[in-house]
C-alpha cells in the first residue's frame, strides 16, 4: 500500500501537467469558441445541422434520467409512435458526461464543454494509453539503459497530442458531429484491454467488456471499430515466436516458427463475450429488422471510403495550405463529402521513426493500424480517384446486418490515428534519451502537432434564433406540426426549438429516418408536407373536412409556420390552412400559429395507407386500383370503443376476386367482390385510437403492361 501510494505521489503532477497541457490547446485551437460556450456553436455549413441534432441528443438524454425514462425510446419525436434510439447517433455516455452541466446551464453550453472535453480527455487517455505501453514495453532491447519516469511522460504528452489535435479529429468538431467528434473514449478501451492481455484478470475483462460497450453507445461506428480492434488485438498477441531450452548452455533459443497462445487468444476476446451477452437481445433484433429501420447504405459506403492518398495529405483546414489541398482531393474525387482522414504530418512522421527504431516490438501495434487503414480505404482501393477494383477487408463485413447501413467506413481511421499516436510516443521516447533538456523538445513537438496537424485559424462559430412563442409554450397538451416537417431532409431546426417548449412534434430529422406511415399518409400532415391536396378523392369525408379532423384525432394542437426556412411556400401553405379552417393567433417574421380546433362531435375516420394507386377518372367516374395488398387507417377519436360501419364501393378487375380482409391483428375474414359495380360494408368494433385495416387480393396485369399488377377498383370508401 505504501509503495503504491508513493507511486501515485510521484505519478499525479504528470498527470496534472497533461491534463494542463491539453487544456490550453483545446481553448487555443477552438478559440473563439471559449468565450461564446452559451450563445454559439462551431460549425461548418454542413455542420450546422448535425450539431443542432447532438444538442437535442445530449438534451434528450439529461431529460430523461432527470425523469426517471428509458433514454433510448423518445416519444417525443415521429409522434405519436415515438422513437428508439438505440442505433440512432443518441451519443449517451456524451449526454452522460455532460448532465451536470445540461440540467443547470442548458445543453448548447454542454454541447460546447463536451467538444472541449473530446479534445481534453482525447489527449489525456491517450497519454495513459501510451504511457502503460511505455512503461512495459519502451523499456526493452532499443535502449542502452532505461529512461527515467519523467521522459516516458514527455512522450506519452506528445502522443496524447498527436491523437487529439489530429486533422481527421478537427474535421469533426467543424462538422459538428458530435457523436464521431467525442474521439476519447476509444484510447480508455485501448488502455483497458493493454492492461487484460498484460494481466489477465477478470476485473480487467470486466472493465474492457464495459468500457466496449460504452464505446459504441457513444457512437456506433467506433463501437464497430473498437470490436474489430479487440478480435485482432487478441490474435496478435496470442501469436507467441517458437523456442527451445538449451540444458547445455542454459539458454532459450528461438526459431522462425510460431505458436498460438491459447490462453491468452480467449482471455483477449473475453471483452466480446460480455458485449455479446449483453447485446444479444438488440442483435437479434437488428438481425430481423435491421435494413427496415436503419436503411442499407452500401451503395453509398464506397463514396465515403479512403482515397489511399487521402491518409497522407497536409490537414485540409489549415490557414495556410488547406484550401489548396482541398481543391486536390476533391479535384481527384468531385462532390465528395466527409472524406478528411489526414493521419496529420508530424504524427506521421514521428510514427515512422517510432516504427523504424522498434519494430521489433512494436509490429503487433503496427499490424493493427495497418488493419484499420486497409478497412477504412471501404470494399475496394481507390489511388489518387481511380477506383482499382483491388478488393479490400471491408469487403468481408459490409453485408452483415447493421454494417450494412453503416454509411461511413472511412471513420475507422481513428484506430490508425491512434496507433500514431502510440509509435510517436516511441519515437520521442528515443529522442529524449539524448536530450540535456528534454522538456524543450517535447513543448516543441507539442507546438509542431499543434501548427501543422490541428491549427485551423478561428473556426467557424454557428448560432440559431428560437422563435419568441417557444420561450413560453404551456405544458405540453397533445403535439405540434411544425412546417416545414423536414421529413427525408437535413434539418434540425424543429429539435432545437423542442429543447425549450419540449411538446412532442410530427416527424423529426434523426441519423436514419425511421418508417413513418403518419408523415406520408395522414391527411392534414401529407398535404402540408408535400404542398399538395386531392379535392376530390374516394374518401368520404373528404378534403378538407378529413385533414382537419384528423389532426385534431391525432391531438394536434397547433401547427407552427417557420417561415425563413419556408421560404416562397408561404402563401401556398397560408392557402392551404385556411382551407382546413385554422386561423393564425399570432404571427411575425420567424413564425406563425394556427390553433387547431377540435370537432364539438369527433366521428370515426378512414385514409388510405400502402398499396394504393392514383387518382384516375373517366367522366364522372374515379377510382383507385388496388395492388396485391393495400392498407386503410381507420381513427377513432372517441375515448371508448364504438360500433363503425366501413363501406367500399368496388369492383374487381377482369373476373370476380376474393378480397382477404384483417383489422389490426386480428382474425382475417374473406369477402366476395364481383367485376361488376357494388357496395360492401364491413361492421367493425374500434377501440380508442389508430388502427390498420389489411386488405389483400390477387392480382393480374392490365394488357400491354406486364409491370404492372392489379386486383380491385374502389370507387368510394366511407365511414360512419
Amino acid at each position: 500500500m505504501k509503495t503504491s501510494a508513493a507511486r501515485a505521489a510521484r505519478a499525479w503532477p504528470a498527470h496534472t501537467l497533461a491534463l494542463g497541457c491539453y487544456t490550453l490547446l483545446a481553448l487555443a485551437v477552438t478559440y473563439p469558441l471559449p468565450t461564446q460556450l452559451g450563445a454559439q456553436i462551431i460549425a461548418d455549413q454542413p455542420g450546422q445541422v448535425d450539431g443542432y441534432l447532438g444538442i437535442w441528443n445530449i438534451w434528450w438524454a439529461a431529460h430523461a434520467i432527470s425523469t426517471a425514462r428509458d433514454p433510448f425510446s423518445s416519444p417525443l419525436l415521429f409522434y405519436p409512435q415515438g422513437l428508439d434510439l438505440f442505433w440512432q447517433t443518441l451519443s449517451l455516455p456524451q449526454g452522460i458526461l455532460a448532465l451536470p452541466i445540461t440540467l443547470t446551464l442548458g445543453p448548447l453550453p454542454a454541447y460546447n464543454l463536451l467538444i472541449l472535453a473530446s479534445f481534453i480527455l482525447g489527449g489525456y487517455f491517450t497519454f495513459l494509453f501510451v504511457r502503460a505501453v511505455l512503461m512495459t514495453n519502451g523499456q526493452g532491447p532499443t535502449l542502452a539503459k532505461p529512461l527515467p519516469v519523467r521522459h516516458v511522460d514527455l512522450a506519452a504528452l506528445v502522443a496524447g497530442a498527436v491523437y487529439a489535435f489530429s486533422p481527421f479529429h478537427m474535421q469533426k468538431v467543424l462538422d459538428a458531429q458530435l457523436e464521431v467528434a467525442s474521439i476519447q473514449w476509444l484510447p480508455l478501451f485501448a488502455w483497458a484491454l493493454l492492461a487484460l492481455l498484460q494481466r489477465r484478470r477478470w476485473p480487467h475483462a470486466l472493465l474492457a467488456g464495459v468500457l466496449l460497450l460504452w464505446v459504441g453507445l457513444g457512437t456506433w461506428y467506433y463501437g464497430l471499430f473498437a470490436l474489430i480492434y479487440t478480435g485482432l488485438a487478441a490474435g496478435l498477441w496470442a501469436v507467441r515466436k517458437c523456442t527451445t531450452y538449451n540444458a547445455k548452455y542454459k539458454i532459450s533459443i528461438s526459431h522462425f516458427a510460431f505458436r498460438i497462445d491459447l490462453r491468452t487468444l480467449l482471455w483477449g476476446l473475453s471483452p466480446l463475450v460480455i458485449w455479446l451477452a449483453v447485446m444479444a437481445p438488440r442483435l437479434i433484433s437488428l438481425a430481423q429488422t435491421g435494413d427496415r429501420l436503419l436503411g442499407d447504405a452500401r451503395i453509398e459506403q464506397q463514396d465515403s471510403a479512403a482515397d489511399l492518398i487521402s491518409f497522407w495529405l497536409p490537414n485540409p483546414n489549415h490557414p495556410l495550405w488547406g484550401a489548396a489541398v482541398t481543391r486536390f482531393y476533391e479535384s481527384l474525387h468531385p462532390g465528395s463529402i466527409l472524406w478528411n482522414v489526414s493521419l496529420g504530418l508530424v504524427g506521421t512522421c514521428l510514427a515512422a521513426l517510432g516504427l523504424a527504431w522498434s519494430w521489433r516490438w512494436t509490429w503487433r501495434w503496427a499490424a493493427l493500424g495497418l488493419a484499420a487503414a486497409a478497412l477504412a480505404t471501404g470494399a475496394h482501393l481507390a489511388v489518387f480517384g481511380v477506383d482499382t477494383g483491388i478488393p479490400m477487408p471491408y469487403a468481408l463485413i459490409r453485408d452483415l446486418p447493421g454494417i450494412r447501413s453503416s454509411h461511413r467506413p472511412n471513420h475507422v481511421v481513428l484506430i490508425t490515428i491512434l496507433i500514431c499516436a502510440l509509435l510517436s510516443g516511441v519515437a520521442v521516447q528515443r529522442m529524449l534519451a539524448s536530450r540535456r533538456r528534454p522538456w524543450i523538445l517535447a513543448v516543441s513537438l507539442l507546438l509542431a502537432v499543434f501548427a501543422v496537424d490541428g491549427w485551423v485559424l478561428l473556426p467557424p462559430l454557428y448560432s440559431r434564433p428560437v422563435p419568441r412563442p417557444y420561450l413560453s409554450m404551456p405544458a405540453p397538451d397533445g403535439a405540434l406540426l411544425p412546417v416545414p416537417l423536414h421529413l427525408n431532409f437535413s434539418n434540425s431546426e424543429n429539435l432545437w426549438y423542442q429543447t425549450f417548449h419540449h411538446w412532442p412534434i410530427i416527424g423529426g430529422f434523426i441519423g436514419r429516418e425511421p418508417p413513418y406511415p403518419l408523415g406520408r399518409y395522414a391527411p392534414g400532415v401529407k398535404e402540408l408536407r408535400f404542398g399538395s391536396y386531392a379535392a376530390d378523392d374516394i374518401l368520404t369525408p373528404g378534403w378538407p373536412a378529413l385533414a382537419r379532423e384528423t389532426l385534431a384525432a391525432y391531438d394536434v394542437r397547433y401547427v407552427m409556420f417557420h417561415k425563413p426556412a419556408m421560404g416562397s411556400t408561404v402563401p401556398l401553405m397560408r392557402d392551404m390552412v385556411a382551407a382546413m379552417g385554422l386561423r393564425s393567433t399570432y404571427s411575425d417574421d420567424m413564425i406563425s400559429i394556427y390553433p387547431v380546433p377540435r370537432p364539438a362531435a369527433p366521428r370515426p375516420l378512414v385514409y388510405l395507407g400502402a398499396g394504393w394507386g392514383d387518382v384516375e377518372r373517366q367522366s364522372v367516374r374515379r377510382w383507385r386500383w388496388m395492388g396485391a395488398s393495400a392498407q386503410l387507417y381507420l381513427l377513432n377519436p372517441a375515448g371508448a370503443a364504438r360500433s363503425v360501419t366501413l363501406t367500399l364501393d368496388a369492383e374487381a378487375f377482369q373476373h370476380d376476386r376474393t378480397l382477404t380482409v384483417r383489422l389490426d391483428n386480428r382474425v382475417s375474414f374473406s369477402i366476395d367482390i364481383t367485376r361488376g359495380r357494388m357496395q360492401r360494408s364491413l361492421h367493425l368494433i374500434l377501440p380508442p385510437g389508430e388502427h390498420v385495416l389489411y386488405l389483400g387480393a390477387p392480382v393480374d396485369s392490365p394488357p400491354g403492361q406486364p409491370a404492372r399488377q392489379i386486383s380491385l377498383a374502389v370507387l368510394g370508401i366511407s365511414i360512419k
